[in-house]
């Protein structure tokens, strides 16, 4: 039937969803005060509070002044795309450099959308192009 919703199949499928979804933090080699954040799989409301949250830490936890966000893995972005913009300003406010690292079309689409002009600044379509920001 139409409309209708089996509550195992809806949870199955959330959980599907959150096992695709991992963020990584790894210092930058080539720049001492850098860090890469790396997303991979889809961030939707569900994975929105952890990328808020993992964001959060590494802009309050380390000394750190700058990070490239890597997009390039991001199957599927919706709730996401404001938690990156909220990022951006959060970290700026703490003296923190962000960049938005290769993302898809269809993530740069949506941000064009959104009106999330903070975040429109902020792309780099390729990580050579980030390193070269961050060290100008």
């Amino acid at each position: 039937m139409l409309g209708t919703c089996d509550p195992e199949t809806s949870e199955l499928t959330e959980k599907m969803n959150e096992s695709t979804f991992q963020t990584e933090i790894r210092p930058v080699p080539q720049i001492d005060d850098a860090s890469t954040l790396h997303i991979r799989g889809r961030i939707r409301y569900a994975q929105a509070p952890k990328l808020r949250q993992d964001i959060l830490d590494w802009v309050t936890g380390t000394s750190a002044s700058r990070l490239i966000i890597e997009l390039d893995d991001v199957e599927e972005m919706d709730t996401g795309a404001a938690v990156l913009v909220e990022a951006l300003l959060f970290g700026r406010e703490r003296a923190k450099q962000m960049l938005l690292c290769s993302p898809s079309e269809s993530v740069m689409r949506l941000f064009r959308i959104a009106g999330f002009e903070e975040a429109l600044k902020a792309c780099c379509p390729s990580p050579a192009e980030a390193l070269r920001r961050l060290r100008a």
